[in-house]
């Protein structure tokens, strides 16, 4: 057997100064790690507000609030909807069924008059008059809860999708996430520091990410598009989109306001949709 023992100090570093740059490589690459592989093992950091269906408060970056919710679409016990178009320009808390949705959070951009950027379908009905369908990928689910996420929307939905929100921009794509690059080519919306709520999911499609930043507020000035890219990758996302953010973000669980509120707009802000989730099982 070899004797390690003996060959200690030819490898051990003979100098203090030796000593502060092995030190300084050893933190370097714990922060490349940290950056890298910033995943919430099952079990560590997660309330569980329903078998299926966990949520988790974070910090990934300094001054920063994240909240995840990660659902499993095969619990049979639990189903998402996306809010009806009767029910658009309301606060996501006066939305009927939020109250006793287990979650309830924002979804589409929307303009004045409350119509929903991109394709929009609430339980097999699809909105009418949609924004920006081509620059918009999206959500999209069957009645069975098969998800894709749709970087290049169609003509049409078609009709098997039972609900469906869309965004902008792409945060993940085939496992690949945003970059600085890419947030430059939109500067007000992907590299400025704001609140946000992004949708995503994994490779195998069976879990739904939901992911809020809270931000706008002494401290927490919210982030930029490409590190929660990044991060969400980091934690198993595989394809992932950017839902409304700023004012519009908006978490309730079990009816309960969890997400603190920017500074300068501390009134929950009127919106076109929300996505819900509840404990019902399907018909």
């Amino acid at each position: 057997m070899r004797n390690v023992t003996s060959e200690l100090p030819a490898i051990l570093p003979p100098s203090g100064a030796h000593l502060a740059r092995l030190w300084r490589a050893l933190m370097l690459a714990l922060a490349a790690c940290l950056a890298g592989c910033a995943s919430l093992p099952p079990g560590q950091g997660w309330v569980h507000i329903s078998p299926g269906l966990a949520h988790a408060q974070v910090a990934p970056w300094p001054d920063s609030v994240v909240h995840v919710l990660r659902l499993d679409l095969h619990e049979p016990t639990l189903r998402w909807v996306a809010t009806p178009w009767a029910e658009r320009g309301n606060t996501l808390d006066r939305m009927p069924g939020a109250d006793a949705a287990l979650v309830a959070v924002n979804a589409s951009f929307f303009n004045r008059q409350f119509d929903a950027r991109g394709w929009t379908v609430s339980e097999g009905l699809v909105w009418p008059g949609p924004l920006a369908v081509k620059d918009s990928p999206l959500l999209a689910c069957d009645r069975a809860q098969r998800c894709r996420i749709h970087f290049e929307a169609p003509a049409a939905p078609p009709a098997d999708w039972f609900n469906a929100v869309a965004g902008t921009p792409w945060l993940v794509r085939a496992g690949v996430a945003r970059s600085a690059v890419d947030d430059a080519a939109c500067p007000g919306l992907c590299a400025n520091d704001h609140p946000r709520t992004a949708v995503g999911l994994d490779a195998s499609r069976r879990f739904l990410w939901i992911v809020l930043v809270e931000g706008r507020r002494p401290g927490v000035p919210g982030v930029r598009l490409g590190p929660l890219a990044q991060w969400m990758q980091g934690m198993g996302v595989h394809d992932a989109v950017n839902l409304d953010g700023g004012g519009s973000s908006a978490l309730f669980i079990a009816g309960r306001s969890v997400m603190a509120r920017p500074a300068n707009e501390p009134e929950q802000r009127r919106i076109a949709n929300g996505m819900l989730v509840l404990r019902k099982a399907w018909p």
